[in-house]
């Protein structure tokens, strides 16, 4: 679920899976590995992609979000 609202988040804001991979220092792999739902992030890389989607940890970690 995780995975899944990062995706939504990039695409609502019209970024890319490179673009948060570099401002949160780890590579586009790794950003593609937690929105395929093969790992999950750590607290502290959460809290960089939170920061740098500006939306708030709950925001991605919300499982009511991917409702339609």
């Amino acid at each position: 679920m995780i995975g899944k609202n990062i995706s939504q988040l990039l695409y609502e804001q019209q970024k890319t899976q490179v673009w948060l991979a570099q401002k949160c220092g780890v590579t586009k792999g790794h950003i593609n590995q937690i929105i395929t739902g093969k790992t999950q992030p750590s607290l502290q890389l959460l809290l960089k992609i939170s920061e740098s989607l500006s939306v708030s940890i709950d925001k991605i970690v919300d499982t009511n979000s991917q409702q339609s």
